[in-house]
């Protein structure tokens, strides 16, 4: 029960009590809370201190609100870091989720002049080309589309469904990755990327443009993601600091 004697305002004693539940599964996604009126008399409390408490948890995406259906526990979003170099395997391992993926093609293409440039290759290059289909919990979160130089042939024929590319070119060719660049923007789903990460065909998704970098500074591949925005989000910190 909440404690009205203690410095802690009411609603955020409710918003924590709540929110603790939905972090420990008690409460499940998808589940309705109860109405408002039930909840002030459950927990002793006015409507008002309700309504501010399920407010902070809609600011903070846990729960939505469905009009004429009450107040839902939302799926918990799949949050990418950026300020961390991590592999989708990395993220998915550092927030509790089970990684997955499915590989659609792994092949040489000849790369078209952005790809060149951003791997400082000539005309008529060719370059390894590998799309993935990346899982969390069993969810389709992302599509990967990474262009490598012709010297990372040996990625050829290599299966990457379910394990992590950044540990199979450690392993395997003592390449570590360094640094990552990366342009964030939107982008809208074709017929077949609509079909693979369940959404409306022409959907506007998070897009991520990236070039990775080993420590020798020599890019390693180009990236091209495709993120479900309806259950990924993104995190970036900015400081003032120089």
């Amino acid at each position: 029960m909440l404690d009205a004697s203690t410095a802690v305002p009411l609603y955020v004693q409710l918003r924590e009590e709540l929110e603790d539940k939905i972090r420990s599964g008690s409460c499940q996604p998808g589940e309705r809370l109860q109405p408002e009126g039930e909840m002030a008399k459950t927990y002793g409390v006015s409507i008002i201190t309700v309504r501010k408490a399920v407010s902070e948890l809609v600011e903070k995406g846990l729960v939505e609100k469905k009009q004429g259906k009450g107040t839902f526990v939302c799926k918990p979003k799949f949050t990418k870091d950026m300020k961390n170099l991590q592999s989708f395997s990395e993220m998915c391992a550092h927030l509790g989720m089970k990684p997955g993926g499915k590989m659609l093609e792994n092949k040489l293409v000849v790369a078209d002049e952005k790809i060149r440039d951003l791997l400082n290759l000539e005309k008529g290059s060719q370059v390894v080309y590998i799309s993935r289909l990346r899982y969390a919990d069993g969810d389709p979160v992302a599509i990967e589309k990474n262009y490598f130089p012709l010297k990372y042939a040996f990625l050829l024929g290599e299966n990457f469904d379910d394990n992590s590319m950044f540990d199979f070119l450690r392993d395997r060719a003592q390449i570590s990755v360094a640094m990552s660049e990366k342009w964030i923007g939107l982008c809208r789903v074709t017929a077949r990327e609509a079909e693979l990460l369940k959404l409306a065909k022409g959907t506007a998704q998070l897009f991520i443009k990236s070039v990775t970098y080993t420590q020798e500074h020599e890019p390693l591949y180009v990236g091209n993601q495709i993120f479900n925005g309806e259950i990924c989000s993104f995190y970036v910190c900015e400081s003032t600091d120089v």
